[in-house]
């Protein structure tokens, strides 16, 4: 019984610090940088929410060159998007480009733009498996895999698992750990 208490105090611990370490460089980069580069921050978060994604397996797997990052509507943020086209995520070539169909997706991010509509999209590609990613205020809520939000100048992110699972997507414990993870239906 003992091994196991110091395991959780363990476990607790260095969850502890990756927290803090990653709230302190958030903070340091919110309070350092302007408008600009705050969106490249979150830029940059979409492009790790790839990394710490997987997606299922599929015969086409061994052939396939690129994961797939479809924007839908205008704001700022698209436009820093394409600044990630040809990045490497586990051995694929990110590509960006504007969402024509679900099946040229392996991630969507929706933006502000959308947010009288984007329900529709949601509903379209539920069960697929395609990462969603808004600024939209609950979108996570609404059905959406992750949701990007400001608090007190920091960005944060919402996961939901339900939708991922939906979208027979698995989010990896690292990420989960600098999520607030709710368990929503996906939208019908």
């Amino acid at each position: 019984m003992q091994l196991s208490g110091a395991c959780h105090l363990i476990n607790l611990a260095i969850r502890t610090l990756l927290l803090i370490n990653f709230l302190a460089v958030s903070m340091a980069c919110n309070t350092a940088i302007a408008n600009e580069d705050q969106r490249l921050f979150k830029a940059a978060f979409i492009y790790n929410f790839a990394k710490f994604t997987r997606w299922p397996e599929t015969p086409a797997d061994d052939i396939k060159t690129e994961i797939r990052l479809c924007t839908l509507g205008e704001d700022q943020l698209v436009n820093d998007l394409t600044r990630l086209k040809g990045k490497v995520i586990k051995n694929k070539s990110l590509s960006v480009k504007p969402f024509e169909s679900p099946n040229e997706c392996d991630m969507l991010y929706i933006a502000f733009s959308k947010n009288k509509t984007y329900l529709h999209t949601l509903n379209a590609i539920s069960g697929k498996p395609i990462l969603t990613i808004s600024e939209i205020k609950n979108f996570a809520l609404s059905g959406g895999i992750i949701e990007l939000n400001h608090d007190k100048g920091q960005t944060r992110i919402t996961a939901n698992l339900n939708a991922a699972y939906n979208n027979k997507l698995e989010l990896s414990s690292r990420l989960l750990m600098l999520a607030n993870v709710i368990h929503e239906k996906a939208a019908e």
